[in-house]
């Protein structure tokens, strides 16, 4: 078997995809300052060849994370499967008023809690954030825009 084969890659948010790339360009640039020293200075000591590989697994990174072109079946399908899921998510979900308000509506928490076990342990959730960080790169819905004000 092949390493990472059947492990499913992770599409990495906006902000995480700006903060690889800007860590990338600082390692590049602390290479570029350590080649311009001459012999017997601090540049000297740089190990060049860590920081290109760590340079080679960063952008390895942003290649792996950066979501697909997706054909218009595949868009169809994951679609239907945000339908899906939000509805699985309404039932039992606690409303913006009972979370703001835990004190006035007795069992908000219990309610939340049972909401999490039941979506957080099956990783819905998570799915749910893949899936709209695939179709909405940078505009991705949170699960909050679900809740029902009362």
């Amino acid at each position: 078997m092949v390493r990472g084969q059947g492990k499913q890659q992770e599409v990495l948010s906006v902000n995480e995809l700006d903060m690889l790339r800007n860590e990338r360009e600082d390692l590049e640039r602390s290479l570029t300052e350590g080649e311009g020293f001459g012999v017997g200075t601090k540049g000297e000591m740089v190990d060049r060849g860590a920081i290109k590989r760590q340079i080679d697994r960063i952008s390895q990174s942003i290649i792996d994370g950066t979501p697909g072109k997706l054909s218009g079946k595949q868009r169809d399908s994951l679609d239907r499967e945000v339908h899906e899921l939000e509805e699985r998510f309404m039932k039992g979900l606690p409303t913006k008023y009972e979370m703001d308000h835990p004190a006035k509506c007795p069992g908000a928490v219990r309610k939340h809690l049972k909401w999490l076990e039941r979506n957080e342990k099956t990783g819905a959730v998570d799915r749910y954030r893949q899936i709209q960080r695939i179709l909405n790169p940078g505009e991705e819905r949170s699960i909050e825009a679900l809740r029902k004000d009362r």
